[in-house]
C-alpha cells in the first residue's frame, strides 16, 4: 500500500498546480496519507531527525506564544511541513532501492516537457491572473504556473544529470531552463556550473540566453525592474515584521497576520519572497539557528554520490530561496526530503 501511495505522488508531481484545491494540493493529501502509514509501521528515525524535531517544537512554541495571530491555516502549514519530512523517514526505512535519483530526474524531464507543451501551444497564460496567479506571456511556466519554481525543478534535475553523467538530458534541461527567463535560477545555475567547472556548459547556456526572443513581454526583458522593485519592497516589509519579534518570531506562517497587525500599507496578503527571511520573521533568530543546525546536520551525511547530490541541491535551493519562498514549496520539499532519506539510508549502510 505504501509503495502505491509513493508512486501516486510521483505521478502527481509533474502536474504541478493543476491538482491544487484552495491552499491544498493533491500531492499534500497523498503525502499526509503516506505519513500516517509510515507512523503506523513504527519506523526508525535517522539521527538528524531530532534536529528537525527541535526546530518543529520551537515553531509550535512560537505559534502558542503568538496565539493572537494564529489561525487554523498556520497550524495546517506546520502539519504539512512535518508530513513532508516523513518522506525522508519513509525512504530511510522502507525504500531500499537506490533509484530515487532516477525517479527525480524523470520528474524533472517530464515537468520540462510539459513546460514545452505549454510554451508552444499556450504561450499566453495571462488569464491565470483571474485565478490568483501572476500573469506571464511567452515564458515557460508549465503546470506550475510559475517560471521560477518550474526553473528550480529543472535545475535540480540538471544537478542529478551532471553527477550521473546524462549528457543529453543535461542539455535538454539546460535549454528548457533558459526559456523560463528566471533570473534567480540563472544565478543558482551559474554558481553550480562554476563550482563544477563546466565552462563549456556555461558558454552554451550564455549563447542560448542571448538567442532567446527578447521584449516579447515584460517577463522576457532581463532588464525588467518592476519585479525587482516588488521584491525589494517585500524585503523591507519582511524586516518590519522581523523587528516586531526578533528573538522568537511572530509564529510559523503567521507572516500575513503579523503584517496586518503592524499596519503595513498593503491590501494583499502575500508571504515573504525569501524563505530564510520568512523563517527569521516567523521563528526569530532562535528558529533560524535551529533550522540552520538541521541543514548542517543533514549535509554532514556519508560522503557518497548521494551525499554530494543532496548537499549541492540544498545549497542551490538556499541560494534560490533568497529570491523566492522555495524551501517551503511542496514539490521542492518532496524533492529535498527524498534526497535526505536516500542519503540517510546510504549513511546507515556504511
Amino acid at each position: 500500500m505504501d509503495k502505491i501511495i509513493f508512486f501516486a505522488i510521483l505521478i502527481i508531481f509533474p502536474l504541478g498546480q493543476i491538482t491544487k484545491l484552495g491552499f491544498v494540493n493533491l500531492i499534500d493529501v497523498f503525502v499526509v496519507i503516506l505519513t500516517l502509514i509510515t507512523i503506523l509501521k513504527k519506523p526508525k528515525y535517522p539521527n538528524w531527525y531530532k534536529y528537525f524535531l527541535t526546530f518543529i517544537l520551537f515553531c509550535v512554541f512560537s505559534l502558542i506564544f503568538n496565539y493572537q495571530l494564529t489561525e487554523l491555516k498556520s497550524i495546517l502549514y506546520l502539519v504539512r511541513l512535518i508530513s513532508y519530512s516523513f518522506i525522508a523517514v519513509y525512504v530511510f526505512n522502507f525504500y531500499r532501492k537506490q533509484i530515487i535519483n532516477s525517479y527525480l530526474l524523470i520528474l524533472s524531464c517530464v515537468s520540462a516537457t510539459l513546460g514545452w507543451l505549454q510554451y508552444i501551444f499556450l504561450p499566453d497564460v495571462r488569464f491565470l491572473k483571474n485565478f490568483g496567479w501572476d500573469d506571464h506571456l511567452y515564458r515557460m511556466v508549465g503546470t506550475f504556473f510559475d517560471p521560477t519554481y518550474l526553473a528550480l525543478i529543472i535545475l535540480l534535475g540538471i544537478i542529478i544529470a551532471v553527477y550521473k553523467k546524462h549528457t543529453k538530458i543535461f542539455y535538454f534541461l539546460l535549454i528548457s531552463l533558459a526559456f523560463t527567463y528566471s533570473r534567480s535560477t540563472y544565478l543558482a545555475l551559474g554558481l553550480f556550473l562554476l563550482y563544477k567547472r563546466k565552462f563549456l556548459a556555461i558558454a552554451f547556456f550564455a549563447i542560448t540566453v542571448l538567442l532567446l526572443p527578447k521584449m516579447l513581454s515584460e517577463g522576457t526583458d532581463f532588464g525588467r525592474v518592476v519585479s525587482s522593485q516588488n521584491k525589494l519592497s517585500n524585503y523591507v516589509e519582511t524586516f518590519k515584521v522581523i523587528k516586531k519579534s526578533p528573538a522568537i518570531g511572530v509564529g510559523f506562517n503567521n507572516f500575513c497576520f503579523a503584517r496586518t497587525n503592524i499596519e503595513i500599507n498593503s491590501h494583499a496578503c502575500f508571504g515573504s519572497d525569501s524563505s530564510l527571511l520568512l523563517i527569521l520573521a516567523t521563528t526569530g533568530v532562535i528558529g533560524l539557528f535551529l533550522f540552520i543546525s538541521f541543514v548542517l546536520r543533514v549535509t554532514s551525511l556519508a560522503h557518497t554520490t548521494y551525499y554530494i547530490i543532496l548537499t549541492t541541491s540544498f545549497v542551490v535551493v538556499l541560494v534560490h530561496s533568497l529570491f523566492a519562498n522555495s524551501l517551503f514549496y511542496p514539490h521542492i520539499m518532496f524533492w529535498l526530503f527524498s534526497l535526505v532519506g536516500l542519503g540517510s539510508e546510504v549513511n546507515r549502510k556504511r
